[in-house]
């Protein structure tokens, strides 16, 4: 039997929906599957001279493609296992492994081509391309997702036990989004797909909520966080799920949303649906760059009547936003953070932009002359630094707006008076990342994480305060 391990490094506090699709597609043809979840490369490499298997598997963003790259080069010394990377950073950068060690790379889906890849014992099949190749031959279609298996959250689960334990975990209720944000990567991935099938894809109610069902008899289970970019893009399918769930399911969720698509009738929806908290994003208040630069197409008038009507409604809400665009000067961010504290949400939240490779915001951020690339030192996280070509000084100023960005949204009093801005600003940019590091992380458990134990919330807090130290350590070793 051929035996795979998935190996994680960032041991995030998002459920994995990628490996758990994968695993239950394997699984399904006889794959041994593995999950190995360890921070260090040292833990990770004894784990996996344990287990012995046949293939190693990663999935990557592009900021922590170095980290898969630098594992990989040391685990040739200890296993004869073959590898390949999946996700964002192979599938938007091609030339991503070309100088590793890792054998293949995945891009896009890869349900079908993993399959048929270790089948053939590992010749490149569709999507798959060994390092020497560059490019895959082809793609196949973009699955159809009430074909595939329920996903395999065992795999992680058993390796896991905040996660396992967690009563509020995360589900897809489908895949893809139709808008064309520059900063996002679905206008890249349609391009590379165009004409293998809908790239925005539903589950059947039916599937999702026998779904639901299956990993409720398995494991904690009391509210739902869905996924998906855009939980409320198809109305109809939108309307059903309001009428069944709260029967069929009888749990709370939060999920994510649009003000475009939003009017009474959708927050009425929400509301009697058990729906207790959304995400949304303004990303920025400037309107220039919101809807010409990052193409939102969105106005003021439908943010603030977004905000108006959920809290008309009584359901919490979450704004996210970015800082450090091509271009932007700091009075346009004080602008975003203006129509943050006009629009009153429960928590905002700002990250810096980083340049993805494929992005049509890098892409505009090279042409323009904002950024230069620097292969060497590689991508932050979003939390760690500006990017664009900004003096040291306006770079500071930028990661002190991110870390008080969320505490001037609450509390618009510490903003609006000048002695206790400036007071504010002139802390020492590694005690405010401490204070935002804590503040940030209470906040999302009590927006997300609801109805869990004190001993539980230390355990999510600690993991993300370890996660939040180990992410700027590495770009800082860079």
């Amino acid at each position: 039997m051929i035996k795979v391990a998935f190996v994680d490094l960032i041991k995030e506090l998002h459920d994995r929906h990628g490996i758990y699709s994968l695993s239950s597609a394997m699984k399904q043809h006889g794959v041994e599957v593995y999950f190995v979840g360890e921070r260090t490369y040292k833990r990770a490499l004894r784990r996996v001279k344990e287990i012995r298997p046949d293939f190693l598997l990663y999935s990557s963003f592009s900021s922590t493609m170095s980290v898969y790259t630098e594992f990989d080069k040391m685990s040739k010394e200890f296993v004869k296992a073959r590898s390949l990377i999946g996700g964002p950073g192979p599938t938007f950068d091609w030339k991503s492994i070309e100088n590793s060690s890792i054998d293949s790379a995945c891009v896009g889906e890869g349900e079908f081509a993993l399959v048929d890849f270790i089948k053939s014992n590992f010749h490149t099949t569709k999507n798959i391309f060994r390092r020497e190749e560059l490019a895959p031959s082809g793609f196949y279609p973009l699955v159809e997702l009430d074909r595939l298996p329920f996903p395999d959250r065992d795999v992680v689960y058993r390796e896991d036990s905040i996660l396992r334990n967690q009563p509020s975990k995360q589900f897809l209720s489908g895949r893809g989004c139709p808008y064309q944000c520059t900063y996002c990567f679905n206008h890249k991935f349609r391009d590379i797909f165009k004409g293998l099938g809908p790239s925005v894809r539903k589950k059947s109610l039916g599937y999702l909520f026998d779904e639901i069902r299956y990993v409720k008899k398995r494991y904690p289970l009391s509210s739902i966080v869905f996924n998906d970019d855009t939980f409320i893009l198809d109305r109809k399918w939108f309307v059903e799920f309001c009428e069944r769930f709260p029967k069929e399911i009888g749990l709370t969720y939060t999920c994510n949303i649009r003000p475009n698509l939003i009017d009474e009738e959708v927050v009425r929806l929400l509301k009697d649906s058990n729906c207790t908290g959304v995400n949304w994003s303004i990303e920025s208040g400037d309107d220039y760059l919101r809807n010409e630069v990052l193409k939102r197409n969105i106005t003021i008038e439908q943010i603030l009547n977004t905000s108006e009507l959920l809290r008309k409604y009584k359901i919490s809400y979450r704004i996210g936003n970015i800082i450090g665009l091509p271009g932007e000067n700091f009075e346009q961010m004080l602008k975003t953070l203006k129509l943050n504290i006009k629009a009153r949400p429960s928590m905002a939240f700002s990250g810096i932009f980083v340049p993805f490779p494929g992005l049509a915001l890098t892409e505009y951020a090279i042409s323009h002359g904002y950024y230069k690339p620097d292969t060497k030192r590689g991508l932050p996280d979003g939390r760690t630094r500006c990017l664009m070509n900004v003096s040291q000084n306006e770079n500071l100023k930028i990661q002190k707006l991110f870390c008080l960005f969320p505490l001037f949204v609450k509390y618009p009093v510490l903003f609006d008076r000048d002695a206790l801005r400036k007071t504010l600003f002139s802390i020492p940019l590694c005690i405010l990342k401490i204070l935002f590091t804590f503040y940030y992380g209470f906040h999302m458990m009590k927006l997300h994480i609801p109805k869990v134990s004190f001993f539980q919330k230390c355990q999510i807090a600690m993991r993300f305060i370890i996660n939040l130290y180990i992410s700027n350590k590495r770009y800082r070793r860079k």
